[in-house]
């Protein structure tokens, strides 16, 4: 019994850690220095976001929220050096807005978003804020 019970534990854990982008987990690693950059990776169900900011020694740590209620998922996340930050929030679960600096860039449902200083492409096409 006590091995059926530590199955089932093992199997739950590898569930949660395998399907974290369906069940609505957000967040974002501590980054990577590349050369003159540091690369994150950011958690968003069904997104796939990279953030890329040249390296400074002003650059702060990469900040993000993650709120489910109210309705809808809102996920804020803060980035850049102290003296100038950006702001990207993703708001949506499965029908995701973006806004980078208070600014729409669009709406998605799954794809791969990068913002390189500042600059955001969506599934690899520069994307211009949105007049709305």
């Amino acid at each position: 019994m006590n091995d059926i019970y530590k199955l089932s534990i093992l199997a739950l854990l590898s569930f949660m850690s395998g399907c974290a982008g369906l069940t609505g987990f957000t967040g974002a690693d501590s980054g990577n220095r590349v050369g003159e950059w540091v690369e994150y990776n950011v958690n968003h169900p069904g997104l796939t976001v990279k953030i890329i900011e040249p390296f400074s020694q002003e650059l702060m740590p990469i900040s993000t929220v993650g709120k489910t209620s109210p309705s809808p998922l809102r996920h804020t996340v803060k980035f850049g050096r102290e003296s100038n930050f950006h702001k990207l929030e993703i708001i949506g679960r499965y029908h995701k807005d973006l806004y980078l600096d208070g600014r729409f860039y669009g709406s998605i449902w799954t794809g791969d978003v990068v913002i390189k200083d500042g600059v955001m492409s969506i599934d690899g096409k520069l994307i211009s804020e949105i007049e709305n």
